[in-house]
């Protein structure tokens, strides 16, 4: 494995980790809209907008990191 990989290693854990937290809320907020709790099951949604904003400019940036490491995009 190259150093450089592994540098990014820790980060797409971190992303990993990140996307099953949110999974597992947008899950709690599924049963909760089974359960004919609407208000509750939006209220467990919202903060997944902001994880999954703050995912997508971590996997963004994982992926310039990596082009970069490579030369740049081919």
């Amino acid at each position: 494995m190259s150093k450089h990989a592994t540098n990014l290693t820790p980060m797409i854990g971190n992303l990993a980790d990140g996307l099953t937290t949110a999974s597992q809320t947008a899950w709690q907020a599924s049963d909760a809209a089974k359960g004919g709790r609407t208000n509750e099951a939006i209220g467990t949604l919202l903060p997944v907008m902001d994880q999954l904003e703050t995912h997508a400019a971590l996997c963004k940036t994982i992926l310039a990191l990596h082009r970069i490491g490579k030369g740049g995009a081919k």
